[in-house]
């Protein structure tokens, strides 16, 4: 192409008048040049206004926190109470399971779909379902806490409920963070998880250094800026709670939710179930060491959770664009890119690893530097996993996530107790990595059995349109419609 420009540069000037050809070959000359800076100038524009550099800065936000609370607990709370934030925080996790498979997942991969009012009119229904499943979340956690009293002593029950009601409110500040996202308000997501996990970073670190950090006041730290960061939500945008469209919300979603919610079960299981029967066999303190190195991945991490508020909208717009074959091209692409990337990332970690982990957490936390290795091994892994995910989910074959999730727990939990007591903690992590590689096998191998049923399902350009609360009878055809509001 340079040999073309150049052969037509000389060819134009030899055909110019004299007096104009040296003005003429300067700019031609520049041509080249400035066709380059205005590529490059085209793509910095569209990463800087997009969603991807809003998701990117608020994941940093998010991870930078985490990673910085996480340093705080381990030395102010020691690696025994840790461990015990860990567990509790692995339910946590759980009911974040139950609310991305009730609300999130299908309010990011249908809602960018619709239009105007139907769009306006779905997600005010996922938000009354959201406030539901947060009361839900509350009584259970706080009636089954209560409960276990009976049995053991492990927390207290001021812990117990504080945490009931941490779970709650945790659901509510998610499900604003991902409206936003949806609605290309980036900057608000970024304030409300300011408020959320950067102010309690601050309130635990002024904690620590009065001395009066415990399990109960960082729970109650946990509420109070969940709160603080969900309450800006009715202050910015007029949404509310629809409860006159609850049925046709549920109906246009609930096939997509039943299917992701036993998906998301089993592969909880699958990675924090082998984290809670790591437990038994390793004890509280190692599984604390655990979730600290978990938190050491943080530049690793914020870029898996920001893919969360962009790849299932983009694919949604791939999926109407391009069809399915489309979307797999994206797919492909987003997982070489994420594991070289990731790749990059991983290295520096790995050689200055156990140094970091004694200057940040103490020289205790020194012993779980090979732990800390196959664990970012294992985050590499996941993220191919993941974004398979977004595809299947997105051409709605949830056969495949529970088929491959099914695989990836029974690979994990069959192995966790022979290799936890064979290598402890570090054979806790290796049983969790070998059930995210069966989930990857499965699903390139899922692709070359169904492929050409799969690319039937979505076509290029598919003139379709959707209504956002079909009739009974129309429910089982529902379409695609393309929100081009809904950019990159």
């Amino acid at each position: 192409m340079q040999n073309k420009i150049d052969n037509s540069v000389e060819h134009i000037a030899a055909e110019t008048p004299s007096r104009f050809s040296k003005v003429a070959l300067a700019i031609l000359n520049a041509c080249p040049r400035l066709i380059r800076r205005a590529r490059i100038s085209t793509i910095m524009a569209r990463v800087s206004r997009g969603r991807s550099a809003a998701a990117l800065a608020d994941q940093i936000i998010v991870s930078g926190s985490n990673f910085a609370a996480s340093i705080v607990l381990v030395r102010g709370l020691g690696l025994s109470e840790f461990g015990k934030y860990s567990i509790a925080y692995a339910f946590l996790l759980y009911a974040n399971v139950l609310q991305m498979s009730f609300v999130g997942s299908p309010m990011l991969s249908i809602a960018p779909l619709m239009t105007g009012k139907e769009k306006r009119q779905f997600v005010d229904g996922m938000l009354t379902i959201q406030m539901l499943a947060s009361s839900l979340l509350f009584v259970t956690f706080a009636t089954i806490g209560a409960a276990s009293r009976i049995f053991t002593k492990f927390y207290s029950l001021p812990c117990v409920l504080i945490f009931a009601c941490c779970v709650g409110t945790f659901q509510l500040q998610d499900w604003l963070r991902r409206y936003y996202f949806l609605y290309n308000k980036g900057n608000l997501a970024i304030v409300s998880d300011v408020l959320s996990y950067f102010v309690q970073f601050v309130l635990l670190y002024v904690l620590w250094r009065i001395h009066h950090l415990t399990l109960l006041s960082t729970l109650v730290v946990m509420f109070v800026t969940s709160v603080a960061g969900t309450i800006m939500g009715p202050l910015t945008d007029h949404f509310h709670p629809a409860w006159g469209h609850l049925r046709e919300t549920w109906a246009h979603s609930k096939s997509l939710s039943r299917d992701m919610l036993i998906a998301n079960q089993v592969q909880w299981f699958g990675i924090q179930g082998v984290l809670l029967i790591g437990t038994s066999i390793v004890g509280s303190a190692a599984i604390g060491g655990l979730r600290a190195t978990q938190y050491f991945a943080g530049p690793v991490n914020l870029v898996l959770n920001s893919i969360e508020n962009v790849v299932p909208i983009r694919l949604a717009e791939e999926l109407k664009v391009k069809g399915t074959a489309g979307a797999y091209k994206f797919i492909q692409r987003a997982i070489l890119v994420g594991v070289v990337s990731l790749g990059l990332i991983l290295v520096p970690l790995g050689l200055f690893g156990r140094p970091m982990l004694g200057f940040l957490y103490g020289p205790a936390m020194e012993a779980f530097y090979l732990p800390m290795l196959l664990q970012l091994s294992a985050i590499v892994v996941w993220i191919a996993g993941r974004l398979w995910f977004y595809l299947y989910r997105g051409v709605r074959d949830t056969r495949a996530l529970l088929r491959a999730n099914a695989l990836s727990a029974i690979v994990s939990l069959a192995t966790v107790y022979f290799l936890g007591h064979l290598w402890q903690a570090s054979g806790v992590v290796l049983a969790s990595l070998l059930g995210q590689m069966s989930i990857v096998v499965y699903c390139m191998f899922h692709w070359l059995c169904y492929r050409h049923e799969l690319l039937l399902r979505f076509l290029p350009s598919s003139p379709v349109k959707v209504e956002a609360f079909p009739s009974e009878s129309k429910r089982e055809e529902v379409g695609m419609v393309f929100d081009r509001r809904a950019e990159w």
